[in-house]
């Protein structure tokens, strides 16, 4: 009834603006892990209902500043936890977004291919610095008293195939079947911990990194409007996007964690958006030497 009773509300002021277009600018390609889920939350919002039409756009590149910058009051952009980093460094100022709608949770599983106790370091690959699996890695690091030395690679994929080899820690990205890929091609890796809220259910056996007490953010996106987008309009979409998360279910999104974080319930998106900000802005401060030196 309380959802109804906002679509009413608001409804007399967007109807003027049924035809429009919201864009959705993604920092992402499209083959991206996270391009699936948000194809499929935009084919539903479009289904079920008809105040607007949303289109997906993709901008790779710049870590998120080439969606943000092209916000204007008629669309949304994606940021991640890690994006903080840019507006600390005032390559962007928050106050200029506000967060509409929060979805994800692409689980990462940690594998390794050496013994963690007693190593001295650790390469870790991925494809940029500050982002949540250098900040997993991190952690892990200091829990088992190793450095870890984190390798650049242009994407996902290289970072995926590189590390079959017997180089280090390896966090699989959103697909349980690339786990298994890797370890026909090196035997020798095995998968430690998920950073799951729980279990995953493809492997119930392995622990989240919560049970071994290593603190690591979650992965997960943000849609943010500019402070220019009408309120009225921002509720509406802000509600349409959140029934699309619902109804497409979680297992149909997240394809190895199959499950939304706790986090999520009976939370509003401004204070999800305000807690996980925190949390990586905290953590960011203390690896931030860290980061620094493995970058060398």
């Amino acid at each position: 009834m309380k959802k109804i009773l906002l679509l009413l509300s608001v409804l007399a002021s967007s109807l003027a603006h049924a035809s429009e277009t919201i864009k959705i600018y993604s920092p992402y390609s499209p083959g991206h892990s996270a391009s699936p889920a948000l194809f499929k939350i935009i084919d539903v919002a479009n289904n079920s209902q008809n105040l607007y039409k949303f289109t997906l756009e993709f901008k790779p590149g710049a870590n998120q500043l080439l969606a943000v910058r092209a916000l204007d009051d008629k669309s949304l952009a994606i940021i991640a936890p890690a994006f903080v980093e840019n507006v600390q460094e005032g390559k962007l100022n928050e106050s200029d977004y506000i967060p509409v709608h929060a979805f994800g949770d692409a689980c990462w599983a940690v594998v390794v291919n050496k013994p963690l106790k007693g190593a001295k370091e650790f390469t870790v690959g991925g494809v940029g610095f500050g982002n949540a699996a250098h900040l997993t890695s991190l952690a892990l690091g200091e829990k088992y008293n190793f450095d870890v030395r984190y390798i650049v690679f242009k994407s996902n994929n290289d970072a995926l195939i590189n590390m079959a080899g017997n180089n280090g820690v390896e966090l699989v990205i959103d697909k349980f079947e690339n786990y298994k890929g890797l370890k026909d091609k090196n035997p020798s890796m095995n998968m430690i911990a998920a950073s799951c809220p729980k279990r995953l259910p493809q492997a119930p056996d392995v622990k989240t990194l919560k049970e071994l007490g290593i603190n690591a953010p979650y992965i997960f996106n943000i849609m943010v409007a500019h402070r220019d987008m009408p309120s009225a309009r921002r509720d509406v979409i802000k509600q349409i996007l959140n029934d699309a998360t619902v109804k497409l279910g979680d297992k149909e999104i997240f394809k190895l964690s199959a499950m939304r974080p706790p986090v999520f319930d009976n939370i509003n998106v401004e204070k999800f958006y305000e807690t996980s900000i925190s949390t990586v802005k905290k953590l960011q401060l203390k690896y931030r030497d860290k980061i620094e030196s493995s970058k060398k």
